[in-house]
């Protein structure tokens, strides 16, 4: 296990968006447009009506196979959604929920607002994050100054 702390706080953000927003395209335009380089995605919820997640389906070998869920012209419950962001990069992962069932993984591009979408990014303005890559897969998360 790593731990990270920063000294320095940063902004934070509350986005809201409507219907026929897309919703990860919306969050990396606010990262970008605000010069956020490092932060977190505290929260989000909202309603969709178009949703693609990607999540593992092996636990045997990397890179993992993966499944693609996807609604289209259905109605789903954002319930929740969380990530980083690190060196300017999002990396976001979902829960969407229909009466049924809920289903989690990582956020891809093309998820419609149906109704309303809501989201905090708080951002560390101290803590200089980036993703690098690791002898047996997955990147790590570790602050900049480690080059």
């Amino acid at each position: 296990m790593k731990c990270y702390a920063s000294e320095g706080g940063g902004r934070v953000f509350v986005i809201r968006l409507n219907k026929g927003d897309l919703l990860r395209e919306s969050i990396e335009q606010v990262i970008q447009e605000q010069g956020i380089k490092d932060g977190t995605l505290v929260c989000g919820y909202g309603t969709l009506d178009r949703c693609t997640l990607h999540m593992i389906n092996t636990i045997d070998r990397f890179p993992a196979e993966e499944d693609f869920p996807s609604w289209q012209e259905y109605p789903l419950e954002l319930v929740s959604m969380t990530g980083i962001i690190a060196d300017g990069e999002a990396h976001i992962h979902a829960v969407v929920s229909d009466k049924e069932k809920a289903v989690g993984g990582h956020l891809e591009p093309g998820c419609r607002v149906i109704y309303l979408a809501e989201i905090v990014i708080y951002e560390h303005r101290e803590m200089h994050l980036i993703r690098r890559p690791t002898e047996w897969g997955p990147l790590a998360l570790e602050p900049k100054e480690a080059e």
